[in-house]
């Protein structure tokens, strides 16, 4: 029995010497982050257009303009700015931004009326006209946030920007293009030509304000700790036309492109 407890003695002296302590670590207030904010600066490059949503073409008499074609060719727009999050919980984060958005599209099919023709309408030829954009955009966005490993994240974004116009323009374009006071008494129609909306001017063919639906699928890639790159792609489309007096014309614009930029977790 003694040589029994020895031998049981030693072997736990032996096991207990071959255990590894593990190190404890200890930690100050400052070394923890316990912030669910974060801040990102994006660029969004995307191809601009728009759809019809109305046209109602004038046949009285006094046409200055008819559209022969519903079609509308894109351009290339951009959007940038910075937008601050707030995470709800590891999977689901708001934000709210400041972008600034420039954008447009080009109408194709204008056939265009000669006022000066003693006989009307008197059609002079069919053009393209070009509509600028300008706007500030505060972006409202919903992410859905899923860790897919330690460096990769997957994530959807639906989002409602509210756009703020500061200038709307729409030009004629085209070395063949009519010329006003020439092919015109004047081209200053509600809306069609010229400055359609400019903010703190008389000129309020549009209300100034507007809403864009967005959604966005896209990728989080840690670069190094608390520092994100951010690549997405993107469908946004206009809530209300811009078209507040135009003759017969209802056109909503749209884009489709991405959005690239860096994220840090503060």
């Amino acid at each position: 029995m003694n040589k029994l407890i020895i031998i049981f003695t030693f072997g736990l002296s032996v096991y207990a010497y071959g255990q590894k302590e593990n190190t404890i670590e200890y930690f100050t207030d400052s070394d923890i982050s316990d912030t669910r904010f974060s801040i990102a600066g994006i660029y969004a490059p995307s191809f601009s257009s728009r759809r019809l949503a109305l046209y109602e073409p004038q046949i009285d008499g006094n046409e200055i303009y008819t559209l022969n074609s519903n079609v509308a060719s894109g351009v290339l727009s951009h959007r940038y700015g910075i937008i601050s999050y707030y995470e709800l919980t590891a999977i689901f984060h708001l934000g709210i931004g400041f972008v600034t958005d420039q954008g447009g599209f080009i109408t194709n099919g204008f056939e265009v009326f000669n006022q000066n023709a003693a006989v009307q309408p008197s059609s002079i030829g069919s053009y393209a006209a070009r509509t600028d954009i300008y706007a500030i955009n505060i972006p409202l966005q919903m992410i859905f946030h899923t860790q897919m490993t330690e460096s990769w994240a997957l994530q959807v974004i639906p989002s409602y920007d509210l756009i703020f116009y500061q200038k709307i323009y729409r030009n004629w374009i085209g070395e063949d293009a009519p010329i006003q006071g020439v092919d015109f008494q004047d081209d200053d129609v509600a809306g069609v030509l010229g400055t359609m909306y400019q903010r703190g001017s008389t000129t309020k063919y549009h209300k100034g304000t507007n809403g864009t639906i967005g959604f966005a699928l896209g990728n989080e890639f840690t670069i190094i700790d608390n520092l994100v790159f951010i690549a997405r792609g993107e469908f946004r489309l206009a809530a209300l036309p811009i078209n507040k007096l135009d003759v017969g014309l209802s056109e909503v614009p749209y884009s489709i492109g991405g959005a690239f930029g860096f994220r840090y977790y503060l």
